[in-house]
């Protein structure tokens, strides 16, 4: 392979990094390190590193820190499922808007809003206007007035942490999002296959999603 194709083939993967998929280690040439440091010598996720230095504060505070909070929680699936088929980033940009339409994603608060309010939001430009993923937002929230998706996603928690040493050891769903997904689904919920709970295990720490020399990754041992 010529250099050219190489650099052509490199830039490809690291335009790919603000999926959500790039994030779990999908996407990228085996060449290209699991971990870079940082200008200021911090060691982190190749995928962070390499692409969007906006997503390191991201990457340092926010994705794989456990979440217990009912909003957190379903803020994080809501992304999710935005997210899917789009973006990263264009959710990640989109996360002030969201969280105004959607009152801060505090379920017993979706869960009112009518037919009318999703009429607003398909009209507001700021937000990503699928109307199925709007509804199934509300539709969601309402079954979270009587149940805690707290005790429902946190009980799929993996007994052992998967290894992430290279690139080919990331994956897009795990056996636990399956169960996972089957659990949701059951009860009720839309937009919640496999992938998109995986994504959702990896945001909110219930699967510590970070490769193995990062320093948000567990300690060996």
């Amino acid at each position: 392979m010529s250099p050219t194709v190489r650099r052509r083939r490199g830039r490809w993967a690291l335009s790919r990094l603000k999926t959500v998929k790039t994030m779990a280690g999908i996407g990228f040439l085996p060449a290209h390190p699991t971990t870079l440091t940082g200008a200021d010598g911090v060691v982190r996720c190749g995928w962070v590193t390499a692409n969007d230095p906006d997503l390191t504060g991201y990457h340092d505070r926010e994705w794989g820190t456990p979440v217990h909070g009912e909003a957190g929680l379903f803020e994080a699936l809501v992304s999710t499922y935005f997210e899917n088929g789009l973006s990263w980033s264009v959710v990640f940009n989109k996360r002030e808007a969201l969280r105004r339409a959607f009152a801060d994603f505090d379920p017993a608060a979706v869960a009112t809003m009518t037919d009318r309010d999703l009429d607003v939001l398909m009209g507001d430009r700021t937000i990503i206007r699928n109307r199925a993923k709007i509804e199934a937002t509300v539709h969601n929230a309402r079954l979270l007035t009587s149940m805690s998706l707290n005790d429902i996603a946190w009980h799929y928690r993996p007994r052992h942490r998967h290894p992430l040493r290279q690139w080919s050891d990331g994956r897009s769903d795990s056996p636990e999002s399956h169960r996972l997904a089957t659990t949701l689904r059951q009860h009720g919920f839309r937009f919640v296959g496999p992938v998109v709970a995986h994504s959702f295990m990896q945001t909110v720490g219930i699967e510590n999603g970070h490769f193995d020399g990062c320093f948000r990754a567990p300690a060996p041992g």
